[in-house]
């Protein structure tokens, strides 16, 4: 607890010595937790914390400060700055962000689901599911209409989230030689990459791109039907 209260106090020295607007830098990050020392040693205590509801509750004073600065900046993504994944953890800011982003960006049909580590019951991962989906024209791999609109929205979401990578898979219905779905899901999942990088987010951040063919169809749709010429997004977390 002394660990917490001497970095919150120097980060606290820092912040008062800031220009007012740095200052609003720091306040439109959210957290502003640059380098995630003070809310480190938060999640240093939730670690060592047996008490579950212990943890819980220092988990909670966190989430309720984002949420207090996300009722000041009403209609805003509020983001979280450079160091706040090391500092917070993986599934609260994970969590943080799911709630941002939808609250944000549902309204345009983005919606992500949570993907939850079967042993701890943690958020490890977003999958991103949208209005109309990232769809494809038989036989094509290029961007049109809602797929490459919403390429572009998510593109913009994920700016306020630095310390995420992205997973991008490539799929195809069942038509032909599968040689044949391989290459052209592969080609749709590039072309996703390319729309987001030419909006803004770093290609590193795209940690894998791969082109799964037929082999995944949607749960509960046929192999063959249409609906499987898609790409899927998956949010991960950068490594800390």
């Amino acid at each position: 607890m002394k660990k917490i209260i001497l970095i919150t106090f120097i980060c606290g020295l820092f912040f008062s010595s800031c220009s007012d607007a740095m200052k609003r830098l720091y306040m439109t990050t959210g957290l502003g937790c640059g380098t995630g020392l003070a809310f480190g040693a938060v999640y240093d205590e939730m670690q060592r914390a047996k008490d579950n509801k212990e943890r819980k509750k220092l988990e909670n004073q966190v989430f309720n400060v984002f949420k207090k600065r996300k009722a000041q900046n009403k209609g805003k993504t509020i983001g979280l700055a450079t160091g706040c994944l090391a500092g917070l953890g993986v599934g609260l800011y994970l969590n943080m962000m799911k709630e941002d982003i939808q609250e944000n960006f549902g309204k345009n049909g983005i919606e992500l689901e949570e993907v939850k580590d079967r042993s701890t019951g943690e958020t490890v991962a977003l999958r991103v599911k949208m209005d109309g989906d990232i769809s494809f024209e038989n036989g094509k791999s290029d961007l049109k209409g809602t797929g490459k609109d919403n390429v572009a929205k998510l593109a913009e979401a994920l700016a306020a989230y630095p310390e995420t990578n992205v997973g991008v898979t490539g799929h195809a219905n069942r038509t032909g030689p599968e040689s044949g779905n391989l290459r052209i899901s592969k080609d749709r999942a590039d072309q996703v990459v390319s729309k987001m990088t030419s909006n803004g987010i770093e290609r590193k951040r795209i940690t894998s791109v791969k082109g799964l063919g037929s082999s995944t169809p949607l749960e509960g749709v046929r192999p063959e039907d249409g609906k499987n010429r898609r790409v899927e997004v998956k949010i991960l977390p950068a490594d800390v």
